[in-house]
């Protein structure tokens, strides 16, 4: 299957004040366990953020996965910390957090601050070779097992959401630490499916050799990979369609990287100069490729932009979008 191969950074126009982060060290929480696309983006920001702060503070990671992201996300919204030295990065799916589920009061992604979001490319559903669900029509009227690392995750979101609006058989696990979990759970043969997963991952190693790539998800077609086909135009319903769109929104917003709402301003402002000055760093560029990590990235504020205009949308397309995600 031919795939893309583009490496993408958008402009950032940011003009903020002179640096004043006041850690010695930076710690950027990964709420997901190792080895999965969220703590790789993480490591490789890791090793040159810290260039672009004052100072040049160390900058180290920690993984602290449960609920898929969702334990994280909490202890975001309860730090106390507001010198710059908290960076977290969750699922993208929290930034509808207040359209799956309003009584939750865990995370508020208009409280967190957004300082990037590392990708903007669509997000896909895959099998394995093995398994033999080889196309959508196979994906969409099989039954077999799908993994997710929790409900607050785009893994249990995505797959979610379309077993209701496309009535279909198969069967959601919830319960993996990290991405690359579900896909051992795949090689093993325990479950047969992974949906929410992301262009880093597909470029990584033989992934497009060893698994079915199955549908495209994302609000608009991106066609990044050829001959896969996209999961909206499948759904006839008008407002079955918008719900679903809003659903899938958040894969506009994938790898984002937020900080505690009680962080400063004079250090969210060196948080967000030292993301923008990664954008144009040829060293990190460099080094995310050397990796595999596909970036294109899109800036704190207009991140925040984004996620105030899905929470704004339609009513009825919201508690429409929240029943599909039940």
């Amino acid at each position: 299957m031919p795939m893309a191969s583009r490496f993408v950074v958008s402009a950032f126009c940011l003009m903020l004040p002179a640096l004043s982060v006041s850690a010695e060290d930076v710690t950027i929480r990964v709420g997901y366990g190792p080895g999965g696309s969220y703590d790789s983006m993480a490591r490789v920001i890791a090793d040159h953020l810290g260039d672009h702060l004052p100072g040049s503070p160390n900058v180290v990671v920690e993984n602290l996965p449960g609920a898929g992201s969702l334990k994280l996300a909490k202890l975001v919204m309860e730090s106390t910390e507001t010198d710059g030295s908290q960076i977290a990065t969750i699922s993208s799916a929290l930034a509808l957090a207040p359209v799956f589920d309003p009584d939750n009061r865990a995370y508020d992604p208009r409280q967190a601050h957004y300082l990037i979001s590392m990708t903007s490319a669509a997000s896909y559903c895959i099998t394995p070779k093995a398994s033999g669900i080889d196309t959508l029509d196979a994906f969409l009227t099989g039954e077999f097992k799908v993994g997710a690392t929790g409900k607050a995750s785009t893994t249990y979101v995505f797959p979610a959401a379309i077993k209701k609006a496309l009535d279909t058989n198969y069967q959601i696990v919830t319960g993996f630490g990290s991405a690359t979990e579900i896909d051992l759970a795949m090689e093993r043969g325990d479950i047969q499916a992974r949906c929410g997963i992301g262009m880093s991952n597909l470029f990584n190693g033989d992934m497009l050799e060893r698994y079915n790539v199955i549908t495209e998800l994302s609000r608009e077609p991106k066609h990044e990979i050829d001959g896969v086909p996209f999961l909206l135009d499948r759904i006839s319903d008008p407002e079955t369609h918008e719900a679903m769109k809003l659903v899938l929104s958040s894969s506009s917003i994938h790898h984002p990287f937020v900080a505690p709402p009680a962080t400063s301003e004079e250090a969210l402002d060196d948080l967000l100069a030292g993301f923008a000055a990664l954008a144009t760093d040829e060293d990190f560029l460099a080094d995310a490729k050397k990796r595999g990590l596909y970036l294109s990235m899109t800036d704190g504020p207009t991140v925040e932009a984004k996620i105030a205009e899905y929470l704004a949308s339609d009513p009825a397309v919201q508690d429409l979008a929240r029943e599909l995600v039940q």
